[in-house]
């Protein structure tokens, strides 16, 4: 009786699982929607990298204790998410956070978003182009990013910068 349970057992298994097609898993590693990556550069030599001391990245109508990302140490490159369901995403970028010289710049990155399909295990992935104006914000009084560039305007990918942000 138990080698009969058994054999229906291993049965009911190898044909559960031969059914199974290769779009039924969605393998590990599978690249999700990219983030924005931003470098950050001298506005006065602006060929040379400049670290941002004690960078805070927040939403709009986020408390500055629940911030989006934080780099501590000062950083010349970051990852941001951008806002899958506008056309646009608003950040704040505190500058020496938390110091007597804190600065905020609030900055609107305008996108078009586009969804790729992966496959049925995996379903889609959002793929972003940057607008011709990328970004607004930048460059008024007492602002402590003064302009950017825009390197790639399609972000499908996290291998290189995006965009360049001078300070």
């Amino acid at each position: 009786m138990k080698r009969k349970i058994l054999i229906i057992l291993i049965t009911f298994c190898f044909i559960f699982l031969s059914n199974c097609e290769r779009d039924d898993i969605c393998i590990e590693g599978t690249e999700g929607t990219p983030n924005l990556i931003i470098r950050f550069f001298n506005s006065e030599n602006k060929d040379e990298l400049k670290n941002v001391p004690f960078l805070l990245i927040n939403t709009l109508d986020s408390p500055n204790d629940e911030y989006l990302t934080r780099y501590i140490f000062g950083s010349d490159s970051i990852s941001i998410p951008l806002n899958d369901n506008q056309d646009y995403t608003q950040l704040k970028f505190f500058y020496d956070w938390g110091s007597e010289n804190e600065n905020i710049d609030t900055l609107k990155f305008n996108h078009t978003r586009m969804d790729q399909y992966i496959n049925r295990a995996c379903g889609y992935k959002g793929k972003f182009i940057l607008n011709e104006i990328a970004v607004e914000g930048i460059g008024s009084e007492g602002s402590w990013i003064k302009s950017f560039k825009t390197i790639k305007d399609s972000i499908s990918n996290e291998n290189s910068k995006h965009l360049v942000l001078y300070h």
